[in-house]
């Protein structure tokens, strides 16, 4: 029996499909196409059509006194999706709110945005698995003590 070629298997004017049907998991949707490359046993291309998870919070406490001095309280990310961010910024600020230079003595407290590092992952704490305004308060708490 002769194998299809891959312009019989879909989707040839993008050239999505790599793999035959039979490998597909499911009703066909063009976002399983990274779904049809892994279940082939096929590296997955460089461009998969998502954006990275590249949001990131950053707690920070800054000396007062104009200068640059401080130091990062608390690293916060990856936020998949920039709403994410924005609701724990806003939270976050909202509690620094009137307390911002009161917390930790001799600095100001603020909460910026900026991009994930992936290659510090590390430094991050996960947003999805923990409260923000709980890992606010618990960096805060470290740095006081």
């Amino acid at each position: 029996m002769k194998r299809p070629s891959f312009r019989q298997l879909g989707y040839t004017e993008r050239g999505w499909l790599r793999c035959e049907m039979t490998a597909i998991l499911g009703f066909w949707q063009p976002g399983y196409a990274r779904l049809t490359h892994t279940a082939a046993g096929l590296p997955l291309p460089d461009d998969v059509g998502m954006e990275p998870a590249r949001y990131a919070l950053y707690i920070e406490a800054h000396k007062r006194d104009d200068s640059r001095d401080g130091y990062t309280l608390l690293r916060v990310g990856p936020y998949t999706q920039t709403r994410h961010a924005q609701q724990d910024h806003d939270r976050l600020t909202a509690t620094l709110d009137g307390r911002e230079t009161t917390l930790v003595p001799g600095h100001r407290v603020s909460v910026r945005y900026a991009p994930f590092d992936v290659s510090d992952h590390q430094l991050f704490t996960d947003p999805y698995e923990v409260d923000a305004v709980t890992l606010l308060d618990a960096a805060i708490s470290d740095a006081s003590a």
